[in-house]
């Protein structure tokens, strides 16, 4: 399972997730974003295979967690996936996981950040 194959690459998903954690995270990966933004998107595409696999399973469990509506858990795999491509650089799947990070900061009306992304 999709949850397994995290597991086994030092990646977690926790028990339970509120909104109000969710707000947290999303604005401590926005900081995050907002400090690295130039250089990173800047860098080199790195090769790591491991950054890839995790980043797609990442992109499906937020689909599955948006399908299910919940809305704290697509916030969750979304900014940990940023997060995780934010420290390790960019690959195939970062397109794809910063359009599902602006689809979440849209949904808290904020133009210009998603404007940066």
């Amino acid at each position: 399972t999709c949850s397994a194959i995290l597991t086994e690459v030092g990646e977690s998903i926790p028990e339970s997730y509120t909104l109000g954690k969710s707000s947290e995270m999303l604005a401590e990966t926005l900081k995050m974003y907002e400090e690295l933004s130039d250089k990173w998107l800047k860098g080199e595409k790195t090769d790591d295979k491991t950054l890839h696999t995790t980043l797609q399973f990442y992109n499906v469990i937020v689909l599955a967690s948006l399908f299910c509506k919940s809305f704290s858990l697509v916030v969750y795999f979304t900014c940990k996936a940023v997060q995780l491509s934010l420290h390790r650089g960019l690959c195939e799947r970062t397109p794809l996981t910063l359009l599902q990070f602006t689809s979440i900061v849209t949904k808290d009306d904020n133009a210009v950040q998603c404007y940066r992304i």
